[in-house]
């Protein structure tokens, strides 16, 4: 992800940062404070079906705290966090780490924005605030496009749009009361869970 063009052409500026290291370094995920133009971001990238483990959603987690404290807006670029954030097969140390990161992401004061380049059929993005969609993705913009997609919605047609459009995204949720960046967030995880619940039936 940190060597493609359309990241090295939107990202002007990244500095990786890791976590506590208990674990291992969490290295399924590209992490740390990036810069578009002057704008800085928490950015947390990596590949949407790898499977984080305790020591990578901690990371996630003191990224967030950090976002929280410096006041910047989280970038997520391909890390569609499922909704369960974890399979019923993995450990109950996994569940709980991963479950704790999933409420520190709800409750975050600040804007969620998702990029996603490369995004399956079918898969649960975050609960996030807006989203930026490359055109491969294959889901027209518009509000609520699909259930699993946030209301703000854009669709870039080149790498030199992307840039503008996540600016474009933070400047509309900037405006946003937390309470509604918090609601719509929750609404996600409901809609998430109902239609979870469906496929099961």
């Amino acid at each position: 992800m940190i060597d493609s063009k359309r990241f090295q052409d939107t990202i002007h500026r990244f500095i990786e940062l890791y976590g506590d290291r208990i674990e291992g370094i969490a290295d399924e995920i590209y992490a740390g404070l990036a810069w578009i133009d002057e704008t800085k971001f928490v950015l947390i990238g990596g590949d949407e079906d790898a499977a984080l483990k305790p020591p990578t959603w901690r990371r996630v987690s003191r990224l967030f705290d950090l976002a929280q404290q410096l006041r910047r807006p989280v970038l997520l670029w391909d890390t569609p966090f499922q909704a369960d954030m974890a399979t019923p097969t993995s450990s109950l140390h996994a569940r709980s780490t991963a479950q704790t990161t999933q409420r520190h992401l709800l409750k975050l004061t600040v804007p969620v924005i998702g990029v996603f380049d490369n995004l399956s059929p079918g898969s649960d993005v975050a609960p996030i605030d807006a989203a930026v969609l490359l055109p491969q993705v294959g889901v027209k913009a518009g509000p609520l496009a699909d259930e699993m997609f946030p209301t703000l919605i854009k669709v870039s047609e080149d790498t030199s749009q992307l840039k503008s459009d996540i600016l474009e995204l933070l400047s509309q949720l900037s405006s946003l009361p937390v309470e509604t960046l918090v609601q719509q967030r929750l609404e996600g995880i409901r809609q998430s869970a109902v239609k979870a619940e469906i496929q099961h039936v």
